[in-house]
């Protein structure tokens, strides 16, 4: 959650941080040799049960 945090303090909003964060991991993944419908099968359903709570503090607003 360590990254969950940064984003937060860099983004202000929990929606534009949880955006941001799944951006740049998927950016990082791409580069690494992923594909952008490997990561969404795969790794988008893990990265959104990961860092879900980041949602859940803007509806908590």
């Amino acid at each position: 959650m360590i990254l969950a945090q940064r984003f937060l303090e860099l983004n202000g909003d929990p929606f534009a941080a949880y955006m941001a964060l799944q951006r740049a991991l998927l950016a990082r993944y791409v580069s690494r040799g992923g594909t952008v419908e490997q990561w969404c099968e795969r790794l988008a359903p893990a990265f959104q049960r990961r860092y879900a709570s980041m949602l859940t503090v803007a509806a908590g607003r």
